[in-house]
């Protein structure tokens, strides 16, 4: 789901409100669809792009309405579907539906407070870039496609399963404890205990999984996650997301910096170092953009940044919207998955880390001495 959308009228990526005001246009927001005549849908349909993929098939979605006691809401967006009803965004691109849940795409389409400080922040940058030189409109576009191209070039076919997905998230934990193979002798031992044993013991016997494991975060979340695109895209073919580890370690880095030397007041008041940092999506996206026209060399990103930050306040905030754009989402969720095309398939084996752990439990108990 698209914040923005390509006008191919207006030569311009645009958010529903910037399009509706130029179209002159007064919506009706608790009408289903705004109460758009049908002539201004399919004007919508056939001018609109996805500012990523440029496929067409464009509606607008309103946003949602606030919880009591909350402020929080969806940002109404663009939804760009084939006559089939289908998505017609292109694999690889950033806002093909990966998810077995409808709406919702993880890194792209995400919640937030309206009149978001975070987003406005990053707009109001990346309108000084363009307005300054520092980026253009064909530049990000060219990202994009970069991007695009790069990601559709690197595939693989999910073999997974769900249980599959449990198993080894949970061989990965073990490791948390270090690997030793258990012997009897460690009875002996004051402080031995045999279910910390046993996931030591797990740990040695698959040491070869874990030593192989991509460097991603497998968090409990990433879990999650890569369970639910196995049940939406089982034996469909997906992104190998590796082949940008090293544009995605610099675009993290390159964001860190701006927030750090930059003093840029986000709503996190730290933003934490490290390629897993927590950075708003924003900033990952501008980050990206700055590192593809520096020819992905930190240092010069920089220093376009440090003319960006002394730019005046820009006249035209339409040409920021790129903000929204995170080419790196489900980076860890698509690695898990890459990785598990090498296990062997749920007819070769059992996937159940319950039943091995009591079965070396079982084993450690039975060589305690009488």
């Amino acid at each position: 789901m698209s914040q923005t959308a390509f006008s191919r009228s207006f030569d311009k990526e645009l958010d529903f409100k910037q399009l509706l005001k130029l179209r002159g246009i007064t919506v009706t927001l608790d009408q289903e669809d705004y109460g758009l005549s049908q002539a201004e849908r399919a004007w919508m349909r056939g001018d609109l792009l996805c500012p990523s993929c440029r496929c067409d098939g464009a509606s607008l979605v309103r946003s949602d309405v606030a919880k009591p006691g909350s402020r929080n809401t969806r940002q109404a967006h663009f939804r760009f579907i084939d006559v089939l009803g289908l998505t017609a965004h292109k694999l690889g691109c950033d806002f093909y539906a990966l998810d077995d849940l409808p709406g919702v795409q993880k890194g792209v389409d995400v919640e937030f407070t309206a009149n978001d400080k975070d987003t406005k922040l990053v707009r109001e940058l990346v309108c000084k870039a363009i307005s300054i030189g520092e980026l253009s409109k064909t530049n990000i576009f060219e990202m994009r496609t970069w991007f695009l191209g790069l990601k559709a070039a690197n595939t693989f076919v999910v073999t997974s399963t769900p249980a599959m997905v449990d198993w080894l998230w949970a061989v990965h934990r073990s490791g948390v404890y270090g690997e030793i193979k258990f012997e009897p002798f460690h009875h002996g031992l004051p402080g031995f205990g045999a279910r910390r044993a046993a996931y030591r013991d797990l740990a040695f016997h698959y040491r070869d999984y874990t030593k192989q494991f991509p460097r991603v975060p497998f968090s409990a979340d990433a879990r999650d996650r890569a369970k639910r695109i196995v049940r939406a895209k089982q034996g469909q073919n997906l992104i190998a997301m590796e082949s940008l580890r090293p544009q995605f370690e610099a675009t993290a880095q390159l964001a860190h910096l701006m927030a750090e030397y930059g003093e840029l007041p986000f709503t996190k008041t730290k933003v934490f170092g490290g390629p897993w940092g927590d950075i708003p999506e924003a900033l990952s996206a501008f980050s990206a953009a700055l590192l593809f026209v520096s020819g992905w060399d930190m240092n010069t990103a920089l220093a376009r940044f440090t003319k960006i930050l002394a730019a005046p306040p820009p006249e035209d905030l339409t040409l920021g919207n790129v903000m929204g754009l995170n080419p790196f989402h489900d980076f860890a969720a698509l690695e898990v998955l890459r990785f598990m095309t090498g296990l062997p398939a749920e007819s070769e084996r059992t996937y159940d880390f319950d039943a091995e752990m009591a079965a070396v439990l079982t084993k450690i108990e039975a060589a305690r001495p009488d």
